[in-house]
């Protein structure tokens, strides 16, 4: 939701009310997006010919952000967001490829997704709200009820009246609305105790229907120490990627804001500028100094922390160089086996964007335990 929501915040602050979102419940098979990925539309009237990000559909012109195939069935999907902004009820849409789907709409990756579409309600404003703050948060969507349920339409739109198909919990331990069930909202937010603080997206069944549940974490966190020309490139790439950006060095002839717009800047010396504790289980490090009165306090920083990744640029003999020193710091060769140096993925780039991105691609790797290799020789998904 979170690479929506600038313009979903634009629709609200302008007054919309007719907002219609489209979120992938479940994906099988090959699919470019993941569950939880959402579209959103708004109705703003008029006939007008499709011009940039506008799109029209029927008789109704729509603004739509984002997308939930990267185009092969986002048109179908269009059509049925703009059938419940006329006032039709939730939709659950199904996409997959067969011989029958092969002239119409499927999705040509050869996957298959489940989506629901939905009006906005209230809960998505609270929703929208944790996630601009960069708090983990948990929401639940009632997707199905049971048999009875899913049988009565008009069970169904009441539902969605009272405010009943949604649960929100803040991370302060605070909780918002409800999914019509007092046992089926506990239920919910214990899973959601099990996952915090996320990622999470999945479909479970409960005796009392279908239930969407995610917990959405903070953006992920590039700390990168060493205001080089690698770390202005890389700044740019991990905000493009979705990590909030902090950017630290020393040096004041390095350390200007201007060189590095899509970053926090924290003036001053690793050990001085933050604690182990700043450095959670979100947080990758990337030391870029190639300096060892700056590299050791830094890597020493990381290794106590919980960050997910430790790199650190330099030569093998560099690494064997700092290894040493960090040895009679007293860490141990399984703490050394957290930094990934000589840093980067072998793309074979020298430049300084080049190796920013071979840096970019390894922190991702890590970040989703990947292998890093070339999709065409993964095995097929099933």
């Amino acid at each position: 939701m979170r690479d929506i929501i600038p313009e979903l915040r634009r629709w609200r602050l302008r007054g919309e009310t007719d907002i219609v979102l489209a979120t992938i419940l479940e994906t099988r098979g090959s699919s470019l997006r993941p569950p939880g990925t959402r579209m959103g539309a708004v109705g703003t009237g008029g006939s007008e010919a499709v011009r940039g990000s506008e799109a029209v559909v029927g008789t109704a012109e729509m603004q739509v952000a984002g997308s939930v195939s990267s185009g092969c069935v986002d048109g179908d999907v269009i059509a049925e967001m703009e059938a419940v902004l006329n006032g039709s009820s939730i939709r659950h849409l199904s996409y997959g490829i067969s011989d029958e789907q092969a002239w119409g709409v499927g999705l040509s990756c050869g996957g298959a997704i489940d989506v629901f579409v939905e009006r906005w309600t209230e809960l998505h404003d609270a929703l929208m709200d944790e996630v601009e703050a960069k708090r983990a948060v948990g929401f639940a969507t009632r997707t199905g009820g049971s048999e009875a349920v899913r049988s009565e339409a008009v069970r169904s739109e009441a539902v969605v009246a009272m405010g009943e198909r949604h649960l929100l919990h803040r991370a302060d331990g605070t909780t918002l609305g409800t999914l019509g069930d007092s046992d089926l909202d506990g239920q919910v937010l214990m899973e959601m105790a099990t996952v915090w603080p996320g990622p999470h997206a999945q479909r479970r069944a409960y005796s009392q229907g279908e239930v969407f549940i995610e917990v959405i974490p903070p953006p992920p966190v590039l700390l990168v120490f060493g205001a080089t020309d690698i770390g202005v490139a890389l700044s740019k790439i991990g905000k493009a990627s979705g990590f909030e950006v902090i950017v630290s060095d020393a040096r004041r002839t390095f350390a200007q804001a201007e060189r590095f717009p899509d970053a926090e800047m924290r003036f001053g010396w690793p050990q001085d500028s933050f604690t182990p504790q700043d450095l959670g289980p979100g947080c990758a490090v990337v030391v870029l100094f190639h300096d060892p009165k700056f590299d050791i306090p830094a890597l020493s920083l990381a290794l106590r922390s919980e960050a997910f990744y430790i790199g650190f640029l330099g030569s093998r003999k560099t690494q064997a160089d700092r290894r040493a020193e960090l040895l009679q710091e007293g860490f141990g060769e399984s703490d050394l086996a957290r930094i990934h140096g000589p840093v980067g993925l072998d793309i074979g780039g020298k430049t300084p964007a080049l190796i920013a991105l071979s840096i970019m691609a390894e922190v991702v790797t890590v970040q989703h335990r990947k292998s890093g290799g070339m999709l065409r020789d993964r095995e097929p998904s099933r």
